[in-house]
């Protein structure tokens, strides 16, 4: 009865833990988000599902707690907090999975999936990169009670006290406590989703110890191992076991000899119409329903063209699937076979799909992403589409999460009646690079003074740790312009670059405004308030760069439109560069081009986004400001000037109370 009475509080005190400490979890269908901070001022919830936008789902305090809840379609999500309106960037401790930022850091992930009719949190599945090794001389130590719960024996009469640790609690080494059944034995009571999870026991806060009776291990990437185990479901009854891995028979064999075709780019328009300018871009021929798949890129985009064995207008209402499946380089979760079971040659992760059954009540696609089990979980992503004589989709790069370069592959499926009936390319790989921006010819190069980021000479630097190392971080030290087919890049070379605050784009403190002079015309003051600066020739074009892009992408005319989708930027953090990236069709050039490049200070609170410069520098503001310049002293940190200028002098030449200082463009071609 004793054992029984520990085991029950063993339970309670399980099931307490999980209610305490889970930051993300489902209630009454929705998903509830908690952080603790005690010293923050705001908290924002910034994700996947907001296009990490900094200021849509703020969190309400309660206590040292912060909450918000979401209506969540299921899918799975990236997620971080922004505390202070950015000034720090944090990923959730107790967050179900990890995945890198892509910057140095990472992001809290999760699964939101539907199992049984309700929501479910589940962490992304593991990756096994090296062999699964099955234990054939274990003792049987894993059970479950009451078909919910699984519970782990571990056998050490010497230890003190122990606790497991695995990727069901981020290797916590203090949330999950063993409790002693007697007889040196050990109990580990978990309420574990069907999934597979990975786990060491921690003996005494100190050791940590592999289970000699896991059902399998895997290489813990220190050269040692992990046990592991799946947790399933059977007619409804939870059970456990080595990782099963199921071997699909293919329904059509696919040959992966690689032929290449140089994918290039094309004008189209997604009105589900061939052109002839369409029919420009690369064709792969396949058979049956299937006979023809145009594919072309775009600088942000794939597009692909759909030709079957007649107008796909007229397999509206019926029962057919025409599909889009692709991979990327940095996926989290990725599939093996289609939607129908057809197992591809790669692994993917993203599928877009057109349903001719609904498609006249829809009008448009559906968006998915890989579970990691061969299952798709659908996503609120929106995509272009259109059907008429044949299918078109766009394929959003960003979605993909593909970056200047990266390759991917696509595969054209079309399904009848559920079943896959013909698939593009029938063998090889259909690969498209999107196009290598960061290149071109060198049209322009500037090297700036290196430790001038203190405006005309007398700005310092906030006292705040997050401004370490106090130097630099504003600081220019070279301007290389580029250009190529498509684009101008500006790539901008600073003395230092720190995230402290999980900036997305790997950057938290530089702010770069471009101001371009193309035409005649024009105007002479800034695009908005903040900077407090003139310009002696009017400019054309307006570019903002920060490491938020809901607020650090923008591009605008002289007369107020603005066209995010004008420019991208990408940050080489390890070169500490910024390259910024301006297409030429949204540019008119008549008279060359100038430029003006202003360095600030990023502040997601200040006059559009600048930090503001006081006469005495605070924990976050920063200090030198003239007093007797009734505020009009600027609050540019550096420049880029033209040969025989100073930027001290040009800084300086603002007239108090009456004119700000008047720059001076650089020729860029």
């Amino acid at each position: 009865m004793l054992g029984v009475l520990k085991r029950l509080l063993g339970f309670v005190l399980m099931l307490a833990t999980t209610v305490m400490l889970g930051a993300v979890r489902v209630e009454d269908g929705k998903v509830v988000f908690t952080f603790t901070w005690k010293d923050a001022q705001t908290v924002h919830l910034a994700g996947t599902f907001n296009n990490w936008s900094t200021t849509a789902n703020p969190m309400i305090r309660e206590g040292d707690t912060w909450k918000t809840v979401l209506e969540l379609k299921p899918g799975t999500y990236q997620y971080k907090y922004v505390i202070n309106g950015g000034k720090m960037w944090k990923e959730d401790p107790e967050a179900p999975g990890y995945t890198d930022d892509g910057f140095g850091g990472k992001n809290g992930v999760f699964t939101l999936a539907l199992r049984d009719g309700k929501l479910v949190i589940l962490a992304p599945a593991p990756k096994f990169e090296g062999k699964l090794e099955v234990n054939p001389d274990r003792i049987e130590n894993i059970y479950v009670e009451d078909n919910t719960y699984v519970v782990i024996r571990y056998y050490n009469p010497k230890a003190r006290y122990v606790f497991i640790a695995g990727n069901f609690n981020n290797w916590s080494t203090n949330t999950h406590e063993c409790y002693s059944s007697g007889e040196g034995w050990w109990e580990a009571v978990l309420e574990l989703t069907p999934g597979i999870y990975q786990y060491k026991f921690v003996v005494d806060g100190k050791e940590w110890v592999v289970d000699p009776n896991a059902p399998a291990y895997v290489d813990d990437g220190f050269g040692g191992k992990n046990g592991v185990f799946e947790v399933y479901k059977e007619s409804g009854i939870l059970k456990v076991r080595a990782p099963h891995v199921e071997v699909q028979e293919e329904e059509k064999k696919i040959v992966v000899d690689v032929k290449e075709k140089n994918i290039g780019a094309v004008e189209y328009e997604i009105d589900g119409k061939l052109s002839e300018k369409e029919k420009a871009a690369v064709s792969f021929v396949g058979d049956d329903v299937l006979k023809e798949v145009y594919i072309a890129r775009t600088s942000t985009a794939a597009y692909v063209a759909i030709s079957l064995d007649k107008p796909a207008r007229d397999y509206i209402n019926q029962n057919v699937l025409i599909e889009v499946y692709a991979n990327a380089p940095r996926m989290l979760t990725p599939n093996r076979s289609t939607f129908s079971k057809t197992v591809l040659p790669k692994e993917i992760a993203f599928r877009f799909s057109i349903n001719m059954k609904t498609w006249q009540a829809r009008k448009r696609g559906s968006f998915f992403a890989s579970a990691g089990d061969d299952s798709w979980l659908l996503q609120a992503n929106v995509f272009r589409t259109a059907v008429d004589d044949v299918v078109e989709m766009e394929v959003p790069y960003d979605i993909l999460g593909i970056k200047s370069g990266d390759e991917f592959n696509i595969f054209v499926v079309v399904s009848l009646e559920g079943k896959d009936v013909a698939i593009v390319p029938s063998e090889g790989l259909i690969t498209v690079k999107a196009p290598t921006l960061i290149s071109g010819n060198v049209i322009a190069k500037f090297s700036d003074k290196v430790g001038d980021d203190y405006g005309f000479g007398t700005y310092t630097y906030p006292k705040d740790p997050a401004f370490a190392p106090y130097k630099g971080l504003w600081d220019i030290v070279e301007v290389t312009v580029l250009e190529n087919d498509e684009a101008y890049i500006f790539s901008i070379k600073f003395a230092e670059m720190t995230n402290p605050w999980g900036a997305p784009k790997g950057f938290s403190h530089q702010l770069i405004n471009i101001y371009l002079d193309t035409k005649p015309g024009g105007r002479t003051d800034t695009y908005k308030e903040g900077a407090r600066v003139e310009f002696k020739e009017p400019w054309d074009y307006f570019i903002k760069i920060a490491g938020w892009p809901d607020y650090g992408q923008v591009f605008a005319t002289s007369d107020g439109k603005e066209i995010p989708d004008a420019i991208s930027y990408e940050a080489d953090v390890g070169d500490k560069t910024i390259h910024v990236i301006i297409f030429k069709k949204y540019l008119e050039v008549k008279a060359g081009i100038n430029a003006y490049i202003l360095s600030m200070s990023q502040d997601g609170y200040g006059t559009d986004h600048i930090r503001p410069v006081t006469a005495n520098a605070s924990q976050w503001t920063l200090g030198g400001y003239p007093t007797d310049s009734k505020d009009h002293a600027p609050f540019v940190l550096d420049i880029i000037v033209p040969e025989g200028y100073k930027q001290e002098e040009i800084l300086k030449s603002y007239v108090p109370g009456t004119r700000y200082a008047i720059l001076i463009p650089v020729k860029i071609k």
